[in-house]
């Protein structure tokens, strides 16, 4: 793998890198794809405030490993900007990883008036692997600026007494409306 100085891209927002760590990482480079492993399971907690929106953990790509970042909420750099997972971008005959970032769209996670979700896809559900630490996530639509689907799948867990809520549109005080993502919620 070779390794390069930072190149950051801010989509607007002078300052923010859009990283829970606050730092910009190495880009990194891999001859070939590197599947990601799977998202760990998190229970997503009351928001601070009518601001603040959910990021899903996700998982970071370095040199050497892979390092997973819990979610959290943060308060979006913009109101039409939305939360971007990391992921291998294919340049000149390799792989560079495009890590986590706000970025911006006609519409955010903050929005004057809901947008219906699409009905859901029906997906088979496979046999559950063996490591028995591991929950099936339903397929779910999530709102980024528009609506993506995000198939089913079996994701690492830790938390025992949990259900699945999907996502839906929460009415703020200011009489605008945020996105709160499908996610495990405590029981």
């Amino acid at each position: 793998m070779r390794l390069s100085l930072p190149t950051v891209v801010l989509f607007g927002f002078s300052g923010f890198l859009g990283l829970h760590a606050g730092h910009a990482p190495a880009q990194v480079y891999a001859p070939q794809y590197i599947v990601p492993p799977p998202a760990n399971r998190e229970v997503v907690t009351e928001a601070p405030s009518a601001q603040h929106v959910w990021v899903p953990g996700h998982w970071n790509r370095t040199p050497d490993e892979w390092q997973w970042t819990g979610g959290a909420w943060m308060v979006p750099p913009a109101g039409n900007a939305y939360w971007v997972d990391g992921y291998w971008q294919h340049r000149g005959g390799q792989f560079e990883w495009e890590p986590a970032h706000w970025a911006t769209a006609r519409q955010g996670v903050i929005v004057n008036k809901p947008v219906n979700v699409p009905k859901a896809y029906q997906e088979a559900k496979p046999a559950p692997p063996a490591a028995s630490s591991m929950a099936w996530q339903p397929g779910h639509w999530d709102w980024r600026g528009t609506w993506v689907w995000e198939p089913g799948a079996y994701v690492a867990t830790t938390v025992s007494k949990s259900r699945w809520v999907n996502g839906k549109w929460i009415a703020g005080a200011d009489g605008q409306w945020r996105w709160m993502p499908a996610h495990w919620e405590a029981q």
